[in-house]
């Protein structure tokens, strides 16, 4: 199973009838049914996979939609809220990073069949193709544990020249967008708090998965603010 061989986007199909409100779309159903029969337990090559159908039939190949975040991402999000998924909705967010890189280094294979699985690989996520590269190579070459291959990464990350502003506003730091994402968020409690009904029918492991995301997102905030602190302390003002 290769995404090498990629295979044509399907022919238009015929008009279907009118859904019926809150009834998701006939092609969401196709793919979360061709994502079940790929199973739970992910290998590098399945979650390529995953990536590549979920391209396929939702961006109709088009990595440069998938990364603008294109006209379907309401298909995507109601594809990640799916309960009939054989991943949780952050595996599957992160099958189509590694399928873009995968796309990127005309293949995972080879650093796959040396030992590299998906904790090694989505470090790299995000780095310029030469740093993907050198330090998937050197990871090989070095035996690198995930622990080594992240601090390596982020020196990469640190190391990496901005790209140079072409006129307009200033280009916004890293954080302060991340930071804006998570108020977008905190801003809108149909989305953070929608269909939390459905909570009661997931399985102990994606509720698990989900508890430990939260506790991730509050230390990092945490680590965050503190660090924040730091680089620009706050004015105490004596009035």
């Amino acid at each position: 199973m290769s995404h090498l061989s990629i295979v044509e986007a399907p022919a238009p199909s015929p008009t279907r009838p009118r859904l019926s409100a809150g009834e998701p779309p006939p092609r969401i159903d196709d793919l979360a049914a061709q994502l079940s029969e790929l199973g739970k337990e992910l290998s590098v090559e399945q979650a390529v996979e995953i990536g590549r159908l979920v391209v396929e039939r939702l961006y109709k190949g088009d990595l440069s939609s998938w990364r603008g975040r294109g006209p379907k991402t309401h298909s995507l999000r109601s594809l990640s809220r799916r309960s009939d998924l054989p991943v949780s909705s952050s595996a599957l967010y992160r099958s189509i990073a590694l399928y873009e890189l995968s796309s990127r280094l005309g293949g995972l294979q080879r650093w796959a069949e040396a030992g590299l699985g998906i904790s090694h690989l989505r470090l790299v996520l995000g780095l310029p193709e030469l740093d993907q590269r050198r330090l998937l190579d050197a990871a090989i070459h070095e035996t690198w544990t995930v622990a080594d291959l992240e601090r390596e990464a982020v020196a990469a990350r640190k190391r990496s020249p901005a790209r140079a502003s072409r006129g307009g506003r200033p280009r916004l730091p890293r954080f302060v967008k991340s930071v804006n994402r998570l108020r977008k968020t905190a801003e809108a409690p149909d989305e953070l708090f929608g269909d939390l009904d459905a909570a009661a029918s997931m399985s102990e492991e994606d509720l698990t998965e989900i508890r430990d995301m939260l506790a991730t997102i509050r230390v990092r905030c945490s680590e965050l603010e503190r660090a924040l602190d730091r680089v620009a302390p706050p004015i105490v003002r004596n009035d």
